[in-house]
């Protein structure tokens, strides 16, 4: 086998967001919406100065947390990549603290290819492997094109790495 060599990159895609997305798309109106209400019918002689300052500023402070949440979201999936070479199957994820994992091929045990309706439009999926690992007994690659392909390709490459390292299962 060809050490340096990568079978396959794969990032998963920004659909993984599309609950985030719509949720923030919700959020704005009923934001605009608390702005105005709170602006006609909040009673400020009952109200402290210092506090009517904040509950006037809520909307804000609203909008400010679903736009921060929606960078996040956006910037923890485009931060995660897999990849895969001959002897070993990687995730690295993370945005402040990047955390790598890595997965010996002949580990892999079984592969589940789940593809949602919102996913199957895009020619997506999610290919989930079990494994023997003791650290990550099962692995997950979210929203990845062509989950077939990849397994396939990963398939063959567990089997050649078993067959190199004379690694057998046993059940």
């Amino acid at each position: 086998m060809i050490q340096n060599t990568v079978y396959f990159k794969s990032k998963p895609s920004q659909l993984i967001n599309l609950e985030t997305f719509l949720l923030t798309i919700l959020v704005v109106p009923v934001i605009l919406l608390m702005d105005e209400l709170l602006k006609k019918n909040l009673p400020i002689l009952f109200i402290p100065t210092k506090l009517a300052i904040h509950i006037y500023r809520l909307p804000v402070y609203l909008g400010a947390f679903a736009a921060l949440n929606l960078a996040y979201q956006i910037l923890k999936v485009f931060c995660t990549s897999y990849e895969v070479d001959p002897e070993e199957l990687r995730q690295s994820s993370g945005i402040f603290r990047r955390k790598h994992e890595f997965i010996e091929l002949y580990r892999i045990k079984d592969y589940k290819i789940e593809k949602p309706l919102i996913y199957r439009l895009f020619g997506m999926g999610n290919l989930t492997i079990y494994t023997s690992d003791k650290t990550t007994p099962v692995f997950h690659l979210y929203a990845i094109r062509n989950p077939e392909e990849k397994q396939i390709i990963l398939r063959g490459l567990v089997e050649l790495n078993r067959r190199e390292k004379h690694v057998f299962e046993v059940d």
